[in-house]
């Protein structure tokens, strides 16, 4: 079966390469499904050559759009989404293609004007109902809740949520979410589905720690705290900073290494008693396993609201793998409850006391140990069975 998957991505996002190919890929390794990718995007036609050569080597057909920004950004994206539905039917009557499986609100609306003519040829759609994006845009973004835009990309969401034939998630408590939404009360119609890494990329390496902190210039007695990932207002900088200065009470010697794209975020937000002890760096995808290795804890900190329960946010994965023990938010999907008994995992509820003495404990845990953890909740295995079982479940 020939699976069409769909996302609409913006200039710089690099979560195909990261999380979708290697899923798509043992996917195949597996099962009779094939897949293909059509992505959307504004990125730079390099880029798109780029990633277009990652996912053809891993054996995956790869169709690029461009998204217009002329006149301007907001025009531009309308009419991409107008002809958009066209070039989707366009390359299912050149293509057999049994399945599409848009990746959340923008290519899901672009499905749903296809819905009749999909229908007459059973071509199913999975619905791959990726976090909240709507939601984060309310928490986050400053999208109106009562303006027209958010109650068009609702009405999208949940018609899609409606007419698709499956519905993957990231966590059940989404689940919950789009069952009350929507009215839908079949269970059986949802599935929660894993992001994972590859336990092969993502592990301890006591060679790659030895060179990256020869590279940073810290001893191996040195605490280091990482944090990866993306970066705004959301993401509680100034809490970890102050966290992190607590701990260098503790111990003195610290070091707090931020890998991040946006480095100007940071400009303004490091304290000057810290700005000795706080690293910068932005570095390719695969040199990240190298700097977890070269780590001691590992922070995935989130401001509270809503869309967090929808989220699994894959950073957690890779901390884990790295036998990192892992500082979280309260309300992160279902990781929050599942994590918070692990002794490798601190749910942090505004308890610094008792969060530096946990910090202190974790020196006496095993790296295999955490990682084991990471496997069973993140490993690209387990992944790929979730996928496997939620387009197996049933009929698609």
């Amino acid at each position: 079966m020939n699976i069409l998957f769909i996302t609409w991505d913006s200039d710089q996002t690099n979560y195909l390469e990261n999380l979708f190919i290697p899923i798509f890929e043992g996917i195949q390794k597996k099962t009779s499904y094939r897949f293909q990718i059509m992505q959307f995007s504004w990125a730079a036609p390099q880029e798109v050559e780029r990633l277009r050569l990652l996912v053809e080597n891993a054996g995956i057909g790869y169709f690029h759009r461009v998204v217009s920004h002329q006149p301007n950004a907001a025009l531009g994206s309308l009419w991409t989404l107008m002809r958009g539905s066209r070039e989707i039917k366009k390359h299912l009557k050149k293509n057999e293609i049994a399945c599409l499986m848009p990746r959340s609100t923008l290519p899901a609306w672009m499905v749903l004007r296809l819905g009749d003519w999909l229908k007459k040829r059973s071509i199913s759609v999975v619905f791959d109902a990726d976090g909240f994006p709507i939601q984060e845009r309310v928490d986050f973004a400053g999208l109106s809740p009562k303006g027209f835009y958010h109650r068009w990309l609702r009405q999208v969401e949940r018609r899609m949520v409606q007419n698709a034939q499956r519905v993957l998630t990231r966590s059940e408590k989404a689940i919950v979410f789009h069952q009350e939404h929507t009215g839908i009360q079949q269970r059986e119609k949802f599935y929660p589905v894993i992001n994972g890494r590859d336990p092969e990329i993502f592990k301890p390496n006591a060679a790659g720690r030895t060179a990256i902190r020869k590279e940073l210039g810290i001893p191996e007695s040195t605490c280091l705290w990482l944090y990866s990932g993306s970066l705004g207002p959301q993401y509680l900088v100034p809490e970890m900073l102050q966290l992190f200065w607590l701990g260098c009470q503790k111990n003195p010697d610290s070091r707090f290494l931020f890998l991040v794209r946006n480095t100007d975020f940071l400009k303004d937000k490091i304290p000057e008693r810290l700005k000795k002890r706080v690293m910068v760096k932005t570095v390719p995808f695969e040199c990240i396993p190298d700097y977890n290795a070269a780590a001691d804890l590992g922070i995935s900190l989130r401001k509270a609201a809503p869309s967090l329960s929808g989220l699994a946010p894959i950073k957690i994965g890779e901390y884990l793998l790295a036998g990192l023990p892992v500082l979280l938010s309260p309300g992160i999907g279902d990781l929050s409850d599942q994590l918070a008994a692990e002794p490798a995992c601190f749910v942090y509820r505004a308890n610094p006391g008792e969060f530096i003495d946990w910090l202190e404990n974790t020196k006496k845990l095993a790296k295999a140990d955490i990682r084991k953890l990471g496997e069973r909740y993140f490993g690209l295995e387990q992944s790929v069975s979730s996928y496997i079982r939620a387009l197996e479940k049933g009929s698609i």
